[in-house]
């Protein structure tokens, strides 16, 4: 990589520049420190004040399992060093590893998309040209650095891994399979699908034993070095949570809730079977409990009837009367859930999936902009809508660019690396009920790389990217 950077200092200087104004920008003017930032805040303020990993309630500091300590740690670190609260520092640091991503990803794809003779390697280079400067440019994965999430670091140690796996395919070796796990383990510490990752990796592994059989021993060894090595911090966080809740809980439910605490899922079922899109999520399910509905929010798919809306129209206003989704409720929801997945199975388990898998990956993503999610309204909000309908024209362009690249790798060496992560995580994407966004952003990272290799073809329309 310093060789490239070498022969190029103008682009990485320039590219480089470009990208810390851009993040300034989301970190100065358009920050988010809201909902899941201000958990995580306060279970890095009670680490350090009290030594309980921790939330604060009205009656006092109750240690807790909703979150990996991944995070939290990391908040603690930043708040250690610079303040208890200092936002702003942490936006920073998120703002040097995302920097620090699209210098992965050019080396990824230096390394996966060069070969032994001189136009092969000069093809790999102008891909990782082309990588670092659409991640140093893409406003989905910038912004993120102006909010306290994981998303950042995420996408960083997925990035890491990726590059520590080629580097471990090439060479062979065992320490850099356990450097890989080290990567995937921090990953999944931040988020609990980062299990994903270990698996997709695991996945092209077996691929490369497939091509290569007289490895296997080889590769299977490897396997099971990585898998233990990104394994191994479960370990003391399931004692943890044994001794502290008596549950054998490795990562978080999907809930991501304490032991005991009450779950609606007649509620949750009931909603999965109509909802589509984010501005759903926002008006409706981001409201229980706590805050009022609206029945004119709820789209007119999830009724089939008007006795059927009239139904829920009651539930609603009994919910609204207390603010709190009751057991009972939850129950009376949960049958209208069993009765219209009985009368619509095929909407319930293929149309509406692979609807919401279209959502996440064709939205504007103003998930954590100052804009408002029903982007449509032109009439209403021309403002909001016209940003929204550049970024939604900017976001279809980079995934449509992604899936030509994807069409463009021939012969390219490790290319389960770059495939299986993304395909994987939609498919889990698609079986959840309400999605959000950023779950996709841990994609980025391939179809950046992806996206690149079609730039780049484009130019190379008579020798197409044989890689």
């Amino acid at each position: 990589m310093r060789q490239l950077i070498g022969k190029h200092p103008r682009l990485f200087l320039f590219g480089t520049l470009a990208a810390i104004a851009f993040r300034l920008y989301f970190i100065l003017k358009i920050p988010v420190v809201a909902g899941d930032s201000l958990v995580y805040a306060d279970i890095a303020r009670n680490l350090l004040n009290h030594g309980i990993y921790g939330t604060s309630t009205a009656t006092g500091i109750h240690t807790t399992l909703i979150r990996l300590p991944g995070y939290p740690l990391f908040l603690a670190a930043v708040f250690r060093l610079f303040g208890q609260g200092n936002f702003l520092a942490v936006m920073l640091v998120q703002a040097i590893f995302d920097i620090a991503t699209c210098y992965l990803l050019a080396d990824i794809a230096r390394r996966i998309f060069s070969g032994n003779d001189v136009t092969a390697s000069a093809r790999g280079e102008r891909v990782a040209m082309a990588a670092f400067l659409i991640a140093a440019l893409c406003p989905f994965t910038a912004n993120y650095v102006g909010t306290p999430l994981t998303e950042c670091l995420e996408i960083f140690f997925i990035a890491l891994a990726i590059d520590i796996a080629i580097v471990a395919f090439d060479r062979r070796s065992y320490g850099y399979w356990a450097a890989c796990g080290v990567a995937v383990a921090a990953a999944i510490q931040l988020r609990p699908d980062g299990g994903l990752l270990l698996g997709s990796i695991g996945l092209a592994i077996l691929w490369q034993l497939w091509r290569n059989r007289a490895y296997w021993r080889h590769y299977i060894a490897s396997g099971l070095v990585m898998t233990a090595v990104a394994l191994s911090p479960c370990v003391p966080w399931a004692i943890r949570n044994w001794r502290q809740f008596h549950v054998f809980q490795p990562l978080v439910d999907i809930a991501a809730t304490d032991p005991g605490e009450y779950v609606p899922l007649g509620w949750d079922r009931w909603v999965k079977t109509w909802i589509l899109d984010y501005s759903s999520t926002e008006d409706v399910t981001f409201q229980v409990s706590g805050e009022p509905i609206s029945i004119d929010d709820i789209p007119a798919r999830a009724f089939d009837s008007p006795q059927d809306r009239q139904h829920v129209a009651t539930l609603i206003d009994e919910y609204n009367k207390h603010l709190l989704m009751t057991p009972e409720l939850s129950d009376q929801f949960g049958q209208l859930a069993e009765a219209s997945i009985r009368r619509h199975p095929v909407r319930y388990y293929i149309l509406l999936p692979v609807g919401r898998v279209i959502d996440i990956w064709l939205r504007p993503r103003t998930e954590m902009l100052p804009l408002d999610t029903h982007w449509w309204r032109f009439q209403t909000d021309p403002h909001d809508s016209f940003f929204a309908l550049s970024l939604l024209l900017l976001n279809f362009v980079l995934v449509a660019a992604a899936i030509g690249g994807a069409f463009r790798l021939q012969n390219a060496r490790y290319v389960s690396l770059l495939l299986i992560y993304p395909i994987v995580r939609t498919i889990f994407l698609g079986m959840l009920g309400g999605v959000e966004d950023r779950y996709t952003l841990e994609c980025f990272p391939f179809v950046i790389l992806l996206a690149a290799v079609y730039v780049v073809s484009l130019r190379q329309r008579k020798t197409p990217v044989a890689i």
